[in-house]
Parts: structure tokens; sequence; C-alpha cells
């Protein structure tokens, strides 16, 4: 600061940040973020509506079947499974699409995407981090790796199927 020339500020920001629209979801008493850009439909569903198929979950969408994930069972998040409802928000990438299961839709927020460069990176289907108005960390969903490992999933499953069958 100068007196009479006023104060100068320089703010730098790193080339590593991007911001999206998100879908703020919550499971349990975790926040994820999900980009809209792959959001294609969301329900709240009640836990008659949930079929299984093969050992899988599925959900019955205007005359189309969606395979299900829960997210509180792949980040090993501990929440109610015997509710009244859940919300599933169906996401998809080119021709693949699946449902995710979460307890509550929080809305849409834009969201400054952070890079994780620690223990977490390795976390199938996490893209980085975001920090909500209120200070609360949100993990950002990476919804392609996340539609890999569902496929990935149920590869394995017919494999067991077909060696079972033998």
């Amino acid at each position: 600061s100068e007196r009479g020339k006023g104060t100068r500020f320089i703010i730098k920001i790193p080339l590593t940040l991007a911001i999206i629209q998100g879908l703020l979801v919550r499971v349990g008493t975790e926040i994820y973020a999900i980009p809209i850009t792959a959001v294609m439909d969301s329900h709240r569903i009640k836990p008659t509506d949930i079929r299984m198929i093969d050992n899988y979950e599925v959900f019955n969408v205007r005359d189309d079947v969606v395979s299900l994930m829960r997210l509180s069972r792949l980040f090993r998040i501990p929440t109610d499974e015997q509710k009244e409802h859940f919300f599933v928000v169906i996401v998809g990438s080119g021709d693949k699409k699946m449902g995710l299961i979460v307890d509550a839709l929080i809305g849409e927020e834009d969201v400054v995407i952070k890079p994780l460069r620690d223990h977490y990176t390795n976390a199938p289907g996490i893209a980085g981090a975001n920090i909500t108005g209120d200070g609360t960390v949100s993990l950002i969903i990476d919804v392609s790796q996340l539609l890999e490992l569902g496929q990935k999933r149920e590869l394995e499953a017919r494999r067991q199927r077909e060696t079972s069958l033998r």
C-alpha cells in the first residue's frame, strides 16, 4: 500500500480449476456433485419399484430397464436402506446409462472442480472435490468411470453365471 496511490492485490488462480454445473446429492451424511451434462433424468421411487434381474437391481423408466447402482454401497457410506422412498438420478454418457440411488436431491449449483492429489486420487468414480458455499467439501462424481465400473460388474457377473452353469 502507498498513501495516495491505493493498494494492489494479485490473485493467482490455478489453471487446474474448472467450473461446471452440478447436481448436488446426499448419500448418508456425505454430499456429492454430479455434472449436469451427464444427468438425464431423476425420479423419486419406492423400494417396491426396484426389481432384481440376474442379481442386479433395475428400475423401469418409460418402457426402458435401467441398471441401478447404490452410491452408499459403492462408497461404503452407512445409510438407511429401509426408507419409504429413494431418489434415482439417471446418468449417461454416449449410449450407456445407469441409475444412481441417492438419499436426497439438494439442487443445482456451480461447482469448482479441484483435482485431488493424494490417496483419494485412485478412488473409482471420483473426479475431484468442491467446496460448497457453506464450507462443506463435496466429491465430484466421474460418471464415465462409474459407467465403466457398472459394465465391468455386469461382465464379471455374466462370467460367474456361465461358469456356474457348466
